[in-house]
């Protein structure tokens, strides 16, 4: 410790001696350029600082938007999920009625079960998880009231199908209005998953 304080002493001697020497002119120079020197320190060490406070900031800001992205994507697999359980739970719950069942139940409801000519299926097909088969579907002599009351019976029965097609034909006899309907309607059904029928036998 001594010998520190020596050493700082005879610094501090030599600085003395330096400046005495020196002309009062020179020492105003001298302190200008200390002067100018400590502030463009100060100054850099400033500029950096704020560089690296902003990069800073911008990497925070980042993170953030990243974190509330994830929690948006989050929220909406977990509400995608929720409707799929739900469109399954719907599926299964009619699984046990064929679309040619459900058609007539719902023609007879709607009153028109007489003149429902024809339920066929055309086709099907099948992504490994729904099962969809395509039915041609007629009825004839329709009025207006008869045609929205059946559409009305199969749109909210809940029955998991979807109207592909739907072609009109109107006809007028003796003043009166009658409409030949024409639909594909598909009928989708959830297909067995292997391990859960492995599980069950």
């Amino acid at each position: 410790m001594s010998n520190l304080s020596t050493r700082i002493d005879g610094v501090r001697d030599r600085v003395q001696d330096l400046l005495a020497g020196m002309s009062s002119r020179d020492r105003r120079l001298l302190l200008g350029l200390v002067v100018s020197g400590a502030l463009a320190i100060l100054g850099g060490a400033g500029w950096w600082m704020k560089g690296t406070l902003t990069g800073l900031e911008s990497r925070v800001e980042s993170r953030s938007d990243t974190l509330h992205l994830l929690k948006v994507m989050a929220a909406e697999h977990e509400s995608a999920l929720g409707q799929s359980e739900e469109i399954k739970a719907r599926l299964k719950e009619h699984e046990g009625t064929d679309m040619s069942s459900f058609l007539e139940q719902a023609a007879k409801n709607s009153g028109v079960a007489d003149r429902l000519n024809q339920v066929r299926e055309k086709s099907t097909s099948s992504n490994g998880v729904l099962e969809e088969k395509l039915y041609a579907v007629a009825l004839s002599t329709l009025t207006t009231d008869e045609l929205s009351s059946f559409l009305f019976e199969v749109e909210t029965s809940g029955y998991p199908l979807q109207i592909r097609t739907f072609k009109v034909k109107s006809r007028t006899r003796k003043d009166e209005k009658t409409l030949n309907v024409d639909m594909d309607i598909a009928a989708f059904r959830v297909l067995e998953d292997e391990t859960d029928a492995g599980e069950e036998g």
